[in-house]
C-alpha cells in the first residue's frame, strides 16, 4: 500500500506529456498542486486512497495548461464587459450605417452627456464597403448629445465633436510625440480620427474604469481563458491600480489564471525609474503572480498604419509610420533595465522599428554581457525577419514573439497596406523553429479578438486567412510543433520550464482536457474543439456545462 495518496487522479485518457519525446500516458496523479506521477491507469489507481478524487477522462486528450505570452487582459477584459461592440469579426457590422445604427441604439439608452465607448476591429475600414471609418460629423448625427469614442484596435480611435470638445482638441491642437490628429485637408478641422498617442488625449477626458470594475474585468477575462484551457498569461500593465488589483485578486484567491506581469515603463502611468529604484528583478513574485519583465513600444501598430517602415506604405507614399520612442531614450532605457537584471520586451512591428530594437539590445548586451536574459521583441516573426535579422536574433539570444491571429485575421488587409514584397515569407514560424529559436506566439487579445490558443494552433497548422485564402503554406507547422509553441516553448519564454509546459512529475498540475482529439480532426476544425475541463494548481477550475461523463 502506498504511503501517500493523490488528491486528484485523471484516468483512462490520452495524456500528452509534451516532454519533447512524444510520450503519451493513460493517467496522472496530482498531490499538493503538483504532478505526483504519470503512467498507466492501473498504476495510478493503485496509489489512490479513499479521499482521492478520481476523474475518468473517458478517452479524452489532456495536455499541459496553455500559455498566452502577450495579452492585454486587464485593459481589454474590462472593455469586453462595458463597451458596445461593432467589431466586424464578431458582429454583423459591415458598413458605416451599421456602425451608426449601433451608436444610435446605445445613445437612446443612455442619459445625455454620458460617454459612449465602443470597440471595433483593427483595419475594419478596409473591409467595409465605404473603405473608411465614420467621421465625427456622421457620429454627431446619431449621437448629438453624447460624446462618442470607438477604438478600432489599439492604435486608432474615432470620436465625435462632443468628445473632441471635452478633450480640448481643435484645429490648432498640435500632434503629440508619437501620435497624429487627422484633419480635413479642405477645412483644417479635425475629422475625429486619432492615431497612437493622440488617443491618450481623449482617454484622459473620458476617464478610466473604476477600481472594482477593473478587478471584475480581470476576473471576467481570466475565466474566459480557463474556458479555452489557458492557465497562464503574460499581461501588459500600464498603471499602479492594475498592479494593486492583481495583487489583491491573488491574495484573495480570485485570480483565475497565473499571471506574469509585463510592466510598461514608457507611455504609462508607471514611471520609468520605478522598478529600478525598488531593485526588483524579473521573476519577483510567486507561481501565481510575478514580474515577467518590462515592456516598451517603439512604433505604432500595423492596424493603424502607424508601424514604422524604412519605405512608405504601399497605399500611402507619404506615410512611413510613427516612432513613439526616439533612439536615445530607447537605447538608454534598454541598457538600464538590462543591467538591472530585467527581461526587456520591445514592441517593434515595422522594419525600421525592428532594426532599432535589435540595435538597442545589441548595444546593451555587448556592453554588459548577461547569460539567459531572454529579452523579447514583440510582434517580430510576423514579417520581415530577413537572414541578417535572424542572425542577430540567434547571436544575441533574443526571443521573437509573433502573433499568429494576425496571419488569419489581418493578412488580406496588411497585404494592401505594405505590399506583397514585405509579406514575402511572413509568419515564417517553421523557419524560425528550424533555426533553433524557441518561439511562442501571443494573441494580443482580448479586444481585437478573444484569447484562444486552440484557435491559434489551428491557424498555425492550416495557415488559412479571413478571406478564405491560404497564406504561404510552406511555413505551416505540424500539430506537434504548434502545441509546443504554447506549452514547452511558452514555459521557457516565461523562465518557467522547470515548473510548467510539460506534464511530468514535480511540475505544477495545470491541465487542459479537450472534448476532441486534435490529431483526429482537420486543422481547420481544431479551433472549434471545446475544452471540457481545466485544472489549475491541482484543482478543477472549470468544467464545461454540457461535458458528460466526469465523476
Amino acid at each position: 500500500m502506498a504511503f501517500w495518496a493523490p488528491d486528484l487522479a485523471l484516468i483512462n485518457g490520452r495524456i500528452l506529456t509534451m516532454d519533447g519525446e512524444g510520450r503519451i500516458a493513460e493517467a496522472m496523479a496530482v498531490m499538493d498542486g503538483r504532478i505526483a506521477g504519470v503512467g498507466t491507469t492501473k498504476a495510478v489507481l493503485a496509489a489512490c486512497g479513499p479521499k482521492t478524487r478520481i476523474v475518468d477522462l473517458g478517452g479524452r486528450v489532456a495536455l499541459p495548461g496553455l500559455t498566452d505570452p502577450h495579452v492585454h487582459l486587464a485593459d481589454k477584459g474590462t472593455d469586453d464587459l462595458y463597451r458596445f461592440d461593432v467589431r466586424d469579426f464578431y458582429t454583423n457590422v459591415r458598413s458605416i450605417p451599421d456602425i451608426l445604427a449601433q451608436v444610435k441604439g446605445v445613445a437612446a439608452e443612455k442619459p445625455a452627456g454620458t460617454w459612449l465607448i465602443g470597440h471595433g476591429s483593427p483595419m475594419q475600414d478596409l473591409r467595409m464597403g465605404e473603405r473608411r471609418f465614420p467621421d465625427r460629423w456622421e457620429l454627431d448625427r446619431v449621437a448629438p448629445d453624447h460624446p462618442v469614442a470607438i477604438g478600432f484596435g489599439a492604435h486608432i480611435t474615432i470620436v465625435n465633436s462632443r468628445a473632441l470638445a471635452l478633450a480640448g482638441i481643435d484645429r490648432d491642437t498640435p500632434d503629440p510625440q508619437g501620435g497624429h490628429i487627422d484633419h480635413d485637408p479642405a477645412t483644417g478641422a479635425p475629422t475625429g480620427k486619432l492615431v497612437e498617442r493622440a488617443q491618450l488625449i481623449v482617454r484622459a477626458a473620458h476617464g478610466s474604469y473604476s477600481y472594482e470594475e477593473m478587478k471584475d474585468g480581470i476576473v471576467f477575462a481570466g475565466k474566459q481563458c480557463l474556458e479555452r484551457g489557458i492557465t497562464t498569461v503574460h499581461d501588459i500593465v500600464t498603471n499602479h491600480q492594475t498592479m494593486r488589483a492583481y495583487q489583491e485578486l491573488a491574495r484573495d484567491g480570485r485570480l483565475p489564471v497565473r499571471t506574469s506581469v509585463l510592466v510598461r515603463i514608457i507611455e504609462a502611468a508607471i514611471q520609468k525609474e520605478s522598478l529600478l529604484n525598488l531593485g526588483i528583478h524579473t521573476g519577483f513574485g510567486s507561481d501565481w503572480l510575478k514580474i515577467g519583465g518590462v515592456k516598451m513600444s517603439i512604433d505604432g501598430g500595423i492596424t493603424g498604419q502607424a508601424a514604422a517602415f524604412h519605405e512608405p506604405y504601399a497605399n500611402n507614399d507619404c506615410n512611413c509610420g510613427l516612432i513613439r520612442i526616439k533612439s536615445d531614450e530607447l537605447d538608454e532605457t534598454v541598457d538600464l533595465y538590462h543591467r538591472a537584471g530585467h527581461r526587456v520586451c520591445i514592441h517593434a512591428i515595422g522594419d525600421k522599428a525592428l532594426d532599432m530594437a535589435l540595435g538597442a539590445l545589441d548595444k546593451a548586451i555587448t556592453a554588459a554581457p548577461r547569460d539567459d536574459h531572454r529579452h523579447r521583441v514583440e510582434h517580430m516573426g510576423n514579417w520581415l525577419v530577413t537572414p541578417d535579422r535572424l542572425a542577430t536574433v540567434k547571436r544575441l539570444g533574443i526571443l521573437p514573439v509573433p502573433n499568429i491571429p494576425f496571419l488569419h485575421f489581418l493578412t488580406p488587409t496588411v497585404l494592401e497596406c505594405i505590399g506583397a514584397g514585405r509579406l514575402e515569407n511572413s509568419f515564417n514560424l517553421k523557419t524560425l523553429l528550424a533555426a533553433g529559436i524557441p518561439i511562442t506566439s501571443g494573441s494580443d487579445g482580448p479586444g481585437y479578438w478573444p484569447v484562444d490558443i486552440l484557435r491559434d494552433i489551428s491557424f498555425a497548422v492550416a495557415r488559412d486567412t479571413w478571406d478564405g485564402g491560404v497564406h504561404q503554406s510552406h511555413e505551416a507547422l505540424t500539430l506537434d510543433q504548434a502545441l509546443a509553441l504554447f506549452t514547452r516553448n511558452a514555459a521557457f519564454n516565461g523562465f518557467e520550464e522547470d515548473i510548467k509546459g510539460t506534464l511530468e512529475p514535480g511540475k505544477l498540475a495545470d491541465v487542459a482536457v479537450l472534448g476532441e482529439d486534435p490529431y483526429a480532426v482537420a486543422p481547420e476544425r481544431i479551433r472549434g474543439i471545446e475544452v471540457d475541463m481545466t485544472i489549475v494548481d491541482g484543482r478543477i477550475a472549470y468544467v464545461r456545462d454540457d461535458a458528460r461523463g466526469f465523476n
